[in-house]
């Protein structure tokens, strides 16, 4: 596998992995594809079970990310009893390439963004959504990791037929994530997050840019004014607050109401709006929440309030040095 075309990782339907069976395509990066794979009949462990297999090939230059992602993931979410955060159901190493089976998961936000109306996401729906991915950001900063890559690709729903999970979010790829040192900061990845509250509800002022120089160039220029002109009050202050935070600080996901920062800032906008979190989804039919909670029983994030107040990692702390993170599987 000499060069990107040929290290690519594909899979034929029908070949096992240990108890699981590739059964379909379900997407395709630029060195491994990801497969739908339910596991075989003849399981005792798992009956019926479907979930997903992702692999890449060792070859990729500068490593296989996918043995990073592994690791964090087990490190998180080792029992698969954490919300938001998928679980590893089995990983293994090859001559040519790594794979995990991992939870499997259904749309991400980036997608379903773009099927909404104007592309865009009702405030109903995005301030909902938020909490689910803030939440989610926090189970990452608690076990001592920055993510480093928060975008709409990287957060997905649940599986339609998974209802335990199905009106969860979820927060994917780790390939980039590092543990917390003087290089990397917990406060890049809330504005990411907040960039991406943004891009759902109104659009980013450049995502229009093809030119990159001309992005940069937005980015580095635009005021904070300008940034947060079209997004609701309550959200406001979050910027000229994430501006006060170097990389030894820890971000206060939870600030007095009156400051309007993000949890809370959230929680004032959804009840100003009188959301409430059963409401369906933009693309959500009443019908399909109500067999989703006929079967299920309110998840974590409906009542974070404690959850936000938990500082399991020292806030006060300063960054680890020298950390580096573990490949192996």
């Amino acid at each position: 596998m000499g060069d990107e075309e040929n290290a690519v990782v594909k899979f034929v339907e029908g070949k096992r992995f240990g108890e699981w069976v590739i059964a379909k395509k379900l997407d395709e990066g630029g060195f491994g594809h990801v497969y739908k794979v339910p596991v075989q009949v003849e399981s005792i462990k798992r009956p019926g079970e479907v979930a997903a297999l992702k692999a890449e090939p060792n070859s990729v230059e500068g490593g296989s990310a996918i043995k990073l992602e592994i690791a964090i993931l087990r490190a998180i979410n080792e029992n698969g009893e954490k919300p938001h955060i998928p679980k590893v159901f089995h990983a293994a190493k090859h001559r040519k390439y790594c794979y995990m089976v991992m939870t499997l998961l259904g749309e991400n936000l980036k997608s379903l963004k773009l099927n909404c109306p104007k592309e865009l996401m009702s405030p109903n729906t995005w301030s909902r959504i938020g909490v689910q991915c803030l939440y989610s950001v926090k189970l990452v900063h608690d076990y001592g990791y920055v993510h480093r890559d928060i975008k709409p690709n990287n957060f997905v729903m649940g599986y339609h037929q998974d209802f335990e999970r199905a009106r969860i979010v979820h927060i994917l790829d780790f390939g980039l994530a590092r543990s917390y040192a003087t290089f990397v900061s917990f406060r890049d990845d809330l504005w990411s997050l907040y960039y991406v509250l943004i891009e759902l509800h109104c659009g980013l002022p450049w995502q229009t840019a093809r030119d990159k120089a001309k992005v940069e160039t937005m980015k580095m220029n635009i005021s904070d004014k300008h940034l947060v002109q079209n997004f609701p009050p309550e959200l406001r202050d979050i910027v000229p607050y994430l501006r006060t935070l170097d990389c030894y600080q820890r971000p206060n996901y939870r600030f007095l109401i009156s400051a309007n920062m993000f949890y809370d800032g959230l929680v004032a906008l959804m009840k100003r709006l009188g959301t409430k979190p059963s409401d369906p989804y933009d693309w959500e039919t009443k019908e399909q929440v109500e067999i989703v909670l006929k079967n299920t029983k309110p998840a974590p994030w409906e009542n974070a309030e404690q959850f936000f107040k938990s500082d399991p990692v020292n806030i006060h702390a300063p960054p680890l040095q020298n950390v580096e993170v573990s490949e192996t599987t």
